[in-house]
């Protein structure tokens, strides 16, 4: 006799701008085996969600398996869940953003399947009340939140709860995730048998695994392949059915029966939780995972900029008119880089992984190029808070690229290449090193005798905006710096200047010894360049020669300029200074946890520029450096 009901599912998702190889091992270890297994097991349904990237990578690169899932479905064995397309953290990004990426996935899921989805998956459990009205706007009526936020919510985490948002009611699924203290290589069966023991006739569990998390567990079982396990564990689950019923949740609610009613407060995964947490505050255990899901845009700087970067790009979508095919093309690509795991540090590294983050800033720059109106364009500055810190930036705007000036230090946080759709200032260094976000243009000022590849901890250069005029092509900038540098007391002031050019950025330095004896130092600025996403799709040289970044010192010369490649898009990057400088450079590696492992991931290439110096008292040095972006 049936006495307990059961529903099992999957979460699918792979990040824009993952390798294809990891889309092709991610199939074959894990999206195909479990279909092709389920499919054998005609009598155990699931519900299945596949973001739309996954399903648009899967349509192009294997058909037979959208054909699989359509039969599954057609013959009810499948219901899949719908969603935002490109799998958003939905807090994060505006409601009519969410709602065009629910029905552009509902869309795709109705073309090729012939059926609308009713429930939704909500990325990473990143919940709040206001999704209720979202949801039930795109015709959706019911989503899945982590077990433990319903217990800890005072809800019995054996049965779903109605929840309401201005009149409008959502049925909200509690899922138990088995997690890694089930037996390795055993998904679904163990934790069924384990809630057997204390669930009661009439309840429900809801276990939902995610494609990541089925992997893990095929990798701890040391079986051969997966196949094998996902056929253990659906043989497992058969022989549990003469006391369970296996549904799916579109038949479960048609039954009428009376969920508990309540709200249920803001919160996401347990990882989310984790890794959106401020490092210098750590989260009380008895919070849980009850917490607003935006916080993850203060944990890393980079975060936040893509965030200011999305809402600009956002606004400049909202204000094309008339063309309803190129706004329509536009606003795809604002969704496509609204994908959430360039937000944080997801499972598989999301924001830390340089290609997730180059693909997101890819696809806003394409939406910017959409927007564009070739006749009437104007390159010119703009001063606006883009990254809601209370002060304003510079933003550049022209016809090749576009660049953003941050005020308090000089630097720039943005060089986008709209030829090669790419944001070169895209680097990442540690945030628990204090380092904050890379930039360039990042000038210091250090002892003459540092060597090149240990500056000594240069003193850097701190700016305001200079009270001088500036026209729409140049911004200047004031700053100084005084105090002991190497023991020695400095007291110098530099007027830096940039003007943008077509294709280049001129930087230039007014750097004058203020003080009352004369100095010598070596006065410097940093850059920090994600330049292709692997260190093989980019090549620095000098002259005919290649610089090798295992070498120190990089270069034994003074040189005049240096030739940088980017590889995939292609393009260069050509830098020019009036005055032999002496450089030095490093790439840049983070580590990162990826499901479960370290890895040491390549953020970009650090170059450091130096002119040595000697000012007499009062006596003052103009510089110069070009940066010109050029097809190879």
């Amino acid at each position: 006799m049936t006495t307990r009901s059961v529903i099992i599912g999957t979460s699918n998702h792979m990040a824009e701008g993952s390798p294809p190889a990891m889309f092709e091992e991610t199939y074959q270890l894990c999206w195909r085996p479990f279909l092709s297994t389920l499919y054998r097991f005609s009598d155990i349904p699931a519900a299945l969600h596949y973001s739309g990237t996954a399903l648009e990578w899967l349509a192009s690169h294997h058909p037979e398996f959208i054909m699989l899932l359509e039969e599954m479905s057609t013959r009810k064995q499948v219901e899949l869940v719908g969603g935002a397309f490109f799998s958003p953290i939905l807090p994060i990004i505006p409601a009519s953003d969410r709602v065009g990426q629910i029905e552009s996935l509902t869309t795709f899921i109705r073309k090729h399947f012939g059926k609308r989805p009713r429930g939704a998956w909500t990325p990473e459990f990143a919940w709040e009340p206001s999704l209720v009205s979202t949801y039930l706007s795109c015709g959706l009526d019911h989503t899945f939140l982590p077990a433990a936020l319903f217990r800890a919510a005072g809800f019995d985490p054996l049965g779903p709860v109605m929840t309401e948002d201005q009149g409008k009611y959502l049925l909200v699924f509690p899922v138990h995730d088995p997690g890694s203290q089930e037996e390795p290589g055993c998904l679904f069966s163990p934790l069924l048998r384990r809630l057997g023991t204390s669930t009661a006739e009439g309840s429900l569990t809801t276990v939902f695994l995610s494609d990541h998390r089925m992997m893990e567990h095929w990798e701890a079982s040391g079986l051969e392949s997966p196949d094998i396990m996902f056929e253990a564990d659906f043989a497992a689950l058969q022989r549990e059915m003469p006391e369970l019923e296996i549904t799916t949740p579109g038949r479960w609610s048609k039954l009428n029966r009376s969920p508990q009613r309540g709200y249920l407060p803001c919160s996401g995964s347990a990882l989310l939780a984790e890794r959106s947490a401020p490092e210098t505050k750590p989260e009380p255990r008895e919070c849980g995972l009850m917490f607003t899901p935006r916080r993850l845009l203060v944990r890393y700087p980079e975060s936040q900029a893509l965030y200011a970067k999305m809402n600009y790009i956002r606004l400049l979508v909202s204000q094309l008119r008339g063309d309803k095919s190129r706004k329509k093309s536009a606003q795809d690509e604002l969704w496509r880089g609204q994908g959430g795991d360039a937000y944080w540090h997801g499972p598989n590294g999301g924001l830390l992984c340089l290609p997730i983050r180059a693909a997101a800033y890819a696809a806003f720059i394409q939406a910017e190029k959409t927007t564009r109106l070739k006749a009437g364009f104007t390159p010119g500055i703009i001063r606006t808070d883009t990254e809601f810190g209370g002060f304003k930036e510079m933003l550049y705007r022209g016809a090749d690229y576009n660049a953003a000036l941050r005020t308090d230090h000089g630097a720039l946080v943005e060089l986008s290449s709209l030829r090669s759709k790419t944001n070169y200032v895209n680097a990442m260094g540690s945030s628990s090193a204090g380092q904050g976000r890379l930039m360039c243009f990042v000038d210091w000022i250090s002892g003459r005798d540092a060597a090149d590849d240990d500056l000594g901890h240069p003193s850097s250069v701190r700016y305001s905006v200079s009270d001088r005029e500036y026209s729409s092509m140049t911004a200047q900038f004031s700053g100084d710096v005084s105090g002991l540098v190497h023991g020695v007391r400095h007291s110098v002031q530099v007027d830096k200047t940039f003007a943008f050019r077509k294709d280049s950025i001129i930087a230039s330095w007014l750097v004058s010894n203020t003080g009352a004896e004369a100095l010598t130092f070596r006065f410097g600025t940093q850059f920090n360049l994600a330049i292709g996403v692997q260190p093989e799709s980019m090549t620095a040289s000098v002259g005919t020669k290649t610089l090798d970044f295992n070498r120190r010192p990089l270069v034994d010369e003074t040189l005049s300029s240096l030739h940088v490649e980017n590889m995939a898009p292609p393009e260069r990057l050509e830098f020019r200074s009036d005055s032999p400088f002496h450089l030095s450079g490093s790439l840049l590696y983070l580590p990162v946890m990826i499901r479960g492992k370290e890895q040491r991931l390549f953020q970009g290439t650090r170059f450091d520029f130096g002119w040595d110096l000697e000012l007499a008292a009062g006596a003052g040095r103009v510089i110069s450096l070009t940066l010109e972006l050029s097809r190879p």
